[in-house]
């Protein structure tokens, strides 16, 4: 004989289980609906090698070889779409090196090529670093990071900077902020990092060669790569 106690306790179960599946199943529409798309890519199939300019101020391009560059592996080799490598010289010998990265979907592994990882991994020691805000047009400000970095054969003086989407993160912690942000708004942002260094007696020396390049870097550009590298057409 059955329990009419047994009974209303497996109905009163069946009911939860029902509810429970019902939230269950709701969450995972809402997750799959709220789910982050990649943006489309700045360049599309354009090779940014190709839209880098050969002449950038009282600068000409040399080579593309003689940066630091982190170890090679599969991890830093996947992580961006393309990477591009220049050494540029002044006429009065004035060295200036620049690395671009870029990946149309950025999840915060920019990391890799940031100076605070490849530099130690090469073999320097960073003796300074701060941020460094750079005027470049009116009502436009690149944040940017200065950073001292020395070596066994040389000091290399820098500043880099990386763009997730429309924010500039200047630290590892804000830029995985960044990429949060965007994908809370439904996105997978694309991603920058720009580096540009150089060898100079003093620091403030390098600081002026540094800014100057860069003035002379983004007017330079084409539109495209210009709002790849600074989210500004």
């Amino acid at each position: 004989m059955s329990n009419p106690n047994d009974k209303a306790r497996n109905t009163m179960l069946s009911r939860r289980n029902m509810i429970v599946g019902g939230v269950m199943l709701t969450t995972a529409g809402l997750c799959y609906a709220r789910r982050p798309e990649p943006v489309p890519s700045l360049l599309g199939k354009t090779k940014l090698e190709s839209l880098m300019p050969n002449k950038i101020g009282r600068w000409s391009y040399e080579t593309s070889s003689g940066l630091v560059l982190p170890p090679r592996d599969q991890l830093s080799e996947r992580i961006y779409d393309q990477l591009v490598t220049r050494v540029y010289s002044a006429p009065d010998g004035t060295g200036v090196m620049l690395l671009v990265a870029y990946s149309g979907q950025q999840d915060g592994m920019l990391q890799v090529h940031r100076p605070e990882v490849c530099y130690p991994a090469s073999g320097y020691t960073l003796t300074e670093t701060r941020e460094l805000d750079l005027p470049i047009a009116p009502g436009f400000t690149l944040p940017t990071r200065f950073i001292v970095a020395d070596g066994r054969s040389r000091t290399e003086q820098l500043i880099y900077w990386t763009r997730i989407g429309p924010s500039f993160p200047t630290g590892w912690l804000d830029q995985r902020r960044a990429v949060i942000d965007e994908n809370l708004k439904g996105r997978i942002p694309d991603g920058a990092l720009v580096r540009i260094s150089t060898i100079a007696s003093d620091n403030r020396t390098a600081e002026m060669i540094l800014n100057e390049f860069t003035r002379e870097l983004i007017p330079s550009l084409p539109p495209k790569a210009r709002q790849a590298l600074t989210g500004r057409a």
